[in-house]
């Protein structure tokens, strides 16, 4: 029985929480170590350090990373448009405020909470407000967890926030606070690589099979979580214990395009970042595309279209 130490977040759209409930890796023959971090830019330093040989995460903290020369590649996908921006509900959406550049205008002078620095949130909400002038004008702030970033809104801390379709549901559902969707995920940043399967070279090299193995599980997750939700949602509630499956669900629903496969758009988008990243001066240096992916691996597994914004033709996903 190989062993795969994987890292990952509390995202409850990822697939990881539903393969944890389902004990779906056991039940291949594989034994996953499991470790949860806060952040993606974490989970890149402990593959770094040799520490993991799997982590979920934006490609954004991933493309930091290699650009330092970490020794890891994208081998698969997962979701898009996955970041979020949301406010207290007495601030306007982009349709009601006219445009996005009055609906961002709104914060000047204030707070919008975010994941850590490096992360695919604070990269599209950085470059978001860059490109409307709005750097200067409005205050970013950082969290190390992303749950402190719904924590920081039900304290009155920030006016608004970047973050996953969980922190909106989170908010909606769970606590108190009034909020509401300031600009579609798909119109942040479109295609945007929200995570993917991020593998250490060495575990590319060394364990190909069982890589293969935790691939076809991944996939059969995520159309497991895009047709048949009410169930994955009941097993991921049931797993974390500290929210009802219809939390899971809402997540699920605000940002539907889940898939394994690597298509031009994911890494078109993916590049677009690489542009970013070295204009806010978070890379040194501009990696090509060869250098963030390795599509070796899901092609065998997924050679047929994507399904991001196909609910059909999903390999049978093999879960009762």
């Amino acid at each position: 029985m190989t062993t795969i130490r994987i890292g990952h977040l509390s995202t409850g759209y990822h697939t990881a929480l539903c393969a944890i409930a389902l004990k779906a890796l056991e039940h291949a023959g594989l034994d996953p170590v499991w470790r949860l971090f806060g952040t993606g830019p974490p989970i890149v330093k402990a593959l770094e350090e040799g520490e993991l040989d799997i982590g979920y995460i934006g490609l954004p903290p991933a493309v930091i990373g290699i650009a330092r020369g970490a020794a890891i590649r994208c081998v698969a996908g997962g979701h898009m448009d996955g970041t979020i921006l949301i406010a207290r509900s007495g601030y306007q959406n982009s349709a009601e405020a006219g445009s996005m550049q009055a609906a961002l205008e709104q914060f000047a002078g204030k707070k919008i909470g975010s994941p850590s620095k490096g992360s695919i949130h604070d990269v599209i909400l950085r470059a978001f407000l860059g490109h409307h002038g709005l750097e200067e004008k409005v205050v970013v702030e950082n969290f190390p967890w992303t749950d402190l970033v719904g924590q920081a809104m039900e304290d009155g801390k920030i006016e608004a926030a970047v973050g996953t379709p969980s922190l909106q549901a989170s908010l909606s559902l769970v606590s108190e606070v009034g909020v509401k969707p300031i600009i579609p995920p798909d119109k942040l940043w479109p295609d945007n690589p929200s995570y993917g399967i991020i593998a250490a070279r060495s575990f590319m090299e060394q364990s190909p099979e069982a890589l293969l193995e935790f691939l076809k599980i991944h996939e059969s997750l995520t159309g497991f979580i895009k047709t048949r939700p009410k169930e994955a949602a009941l097993a991921t509630a049931g797993l974390v214990g500290m929210a009802p499956p219809e939390f899971f669900e809402y997540s699920y629903q605000i940002s539907p395009r889940y898939c394994a496969a690597l298509p031009d758009s994911y890494i078109t988008s993916t590049m677009k970042f690489v542009e970013t990243l070295g204009r806010l001066g978070y890379i040194s240096r501009l990696v090509d595309a060869g250098e963030i992916f390795d599509k070796s691996f899901i092609e065998i597994t997924h050679p047929e279209p994507d399904h991001y914004d196909n609910p059909q033709g999903f390999i049978g996903d093999g879960f009762p």
